[in-house]
């Protein structure tokens, strides 16, 4: 089981390695040499859990709940291995973007210098925090590894000092120092009325509890900070201005990942450890629907290209949480699927509007490109497709075995959320075809051509590939998710793994 230490020391590793390395072909080496072992090591750790294993390791041979468990789960390896595939391409696309000027007009002194002083050695750190967030099984942990991940992302969010990066990077800053400031107290007031921060050992614990006012309180809490950190509405409005102000492959993972580890957190929360809370879980699903809508509109309403596609990962939240806090298996099945969607698309947008804003701008309202780049017209509507769940791509897969679970589940909440849904997909049509048509339709005479680094493009593509695969592949992967949200049904197998019967502590251990 030491195999599931390996996701969080590989990237400690390779950040700390990166810190002293001084050619910029060598710190590119160094650290897709990282990422590649790191998701080597993602992979041994994801496909026992996809036979329905649990893979535990009690650091320093403390029992659980005395010690630091690591837990490996269906749902964490899904999470573990889709994150560091995109880390791996994320490394790549940076070592490539870095050389060059962020956006056309813009200078690539300014990016070299960012690639000088550390943006691959903090991408490291924040592949270990992204890690240990999803591997780690008690609750004081998780807070370590979101301070970690919050920590490499302040500093890739402000690296190189522009005026949009400090005035979007405070209001992150704060927004996610309060959250969690907020996140620690509500670890403190867990183990004082519950007696223990191992999130298995809290499950029994408050199942054996009863009912309790204060439980329902401490998950309220525990709610909100995650539901902060995932931008579900109304707490997500720091995410649309703040996401696209770093350099290209930050913004890219940030919107793909980062605010699905607070979506995991919401899932860990309300499956494992406070199961059981029906007001809260419908609150969730009712500001789910809201979500949708919000991210929709905003879409519709932006002019820029990353900040179009910041508004839609805020509506592809909305999908995750209401599929998600559905109440049926079948809605946990399609939200699982639907996060590999969302993770892919919201990845390939990003990586198209990095190119696009290479090209012509921040503003996607420049006509005539599809003539002058034909395959990046070709991935934009891959990506279009499969973000607004068009057949017959993966989104499509995902908003349809979501809006079926949302009706079948019944009563007027749920087939709320899932009219917000199909709105909310009509509104996404609406803004992609607008850039469709103010972007890549035209007359392509007045176009000015740029040369597209072939790193940039390899890995637009290989993304653009990847997405296509969650299509053609759309069976086995969906009854993946079913198997993975039988698991979270009761997580009677994750409990089971980690707290061994009458485990007496070690000598010394209160």
């Amino acid at each position: 089981m030491n195999v599931l230490v390996l996701p969080v020391l590989l990237p400690l590793l390779g950040g700390s390695v990166l810190l002293v390395v001084r050619r910029s072909a060598a710190r590119r080496g160094v650290a897709t040499a990282f990422a590649t072992a790191t998701l080597l090591a993602s992979l041994a750790v994801a496909l026992p859990t996809f036979r329905g294993q649990v893979l535990v390791a009690q650091m320093a041979s403390w029992a659980a709940p005395f010690g630091i468990s690591l837990v490996a789960d269906g749902l964490s390896g899904m999470l573990l291995l889709g994150s560091n595939v995109l880390a791996l391409l994320t490394v790549v696309f940076a070592g490539s973007s870095l050389q060059h000027a962020p956006v056309r007009g813009g200078s690539a002194l300014l990016n070299r210098a960012r690639d000088a002083f550390g943006a691959q050695a903090l991408l490291q750190f924040l592949f270990m925090g992204v890690n240990m967030s999803f591997l780690t099984g008690d609750l004081f942990n998780l807070f370590v590894a979101f301070e970690v991940m919050l920590v490499a992302s302040y500093g890739l969010l402000l690296l190189g000092g522009e005026l949009p990066q400090l005035r979007e990077g405070l209001r992150y800053v704060v927004i996610n120092l309060v959250a969690s400031s907020l996140f620690v107290a509500a670890a403190g007031m867990v183990y004082g009325l519950i007696g223990s921060l191992n999130m298995a050992d809290i499950a029994e614990r408050v199942a054996a509890h009863g009912a309790d006012v204060r439980i329902t309180l401490l998950a309220a809490l525990l709610a909100l900070v995650f539901a902060t950190k995932a931008a579900v509405f109304p707490l997500g409005f720091w995410l649309p201005n703040s996401y696209p102000v770093p350099p290209a492959a930050v913004s890219a993972y940030f919107a793909a990942v980062l605010t699905k580890v607070g979506v995991y957190a919401l899932i860990r929360t309300f499956t494992l450890m406070f199961a059981g809370q029906g007001a809260l879980v419908a609150v969730l699903l009712a500001l789910a629907g809201v979500t949708m809508l919000a991210g929709a509109l905003g879409s519709v309403a932006r002019r820029r290209w990353r900040h179009a596609m910041a508004f839609a990962n805020v509506a592809s939240i909305g999908y995750l949480v209401a599929g998600a806090f559905a109440g049926t298996r079948a809605g946990m099945a399609a939200a699982l699927y639907y996060l590999l969607n969302s993770v892919i698309v919201i990845f390939v947008l990003f990586l198209v509007a990095a190119l696009a804003e290479r090209i012509a701008g921040r503003s996607y309202r420049r006509h005539g490109h599809l003539g002058a780049y034909p395959w990046l017209g070709a991935g934009f509507f891959v990506g279009a497709l499969a973000l607004t769940g068009l057949p017959p791509t993966s989104g499509f897969v995902g908003k349809f075995a979501l809006l079926q679970a949302l009706l079948a589940a019944g009563g007027p909440l749920h087939a709320g959320v899932a009219v917000a849904a199909v709105v909310t997909g009509l509104l996404l049509l609406y803004a992609v075809m607008r850039i469709w048509r103010e972007f890549f339709w035209g007359e392509a005479d007045a176009v000015h051509r740029v040369a597209i680094p072939r790193g940039m493009s390899a890995v637009t593509a290989a993304a653009v590939v990847l997405l296509l695969a969650l299509a053609l592949f759309a069976g086995p992967i969906y009854r993946l998710s079913e198997r993975v949200a039988g698991q979270l049904d009761g997580n009677a197998a994750y409990r089971a793994a980690v707290l061994v019967p009458d485990a007496p502590p070690r000598e010394g251990a209160h």
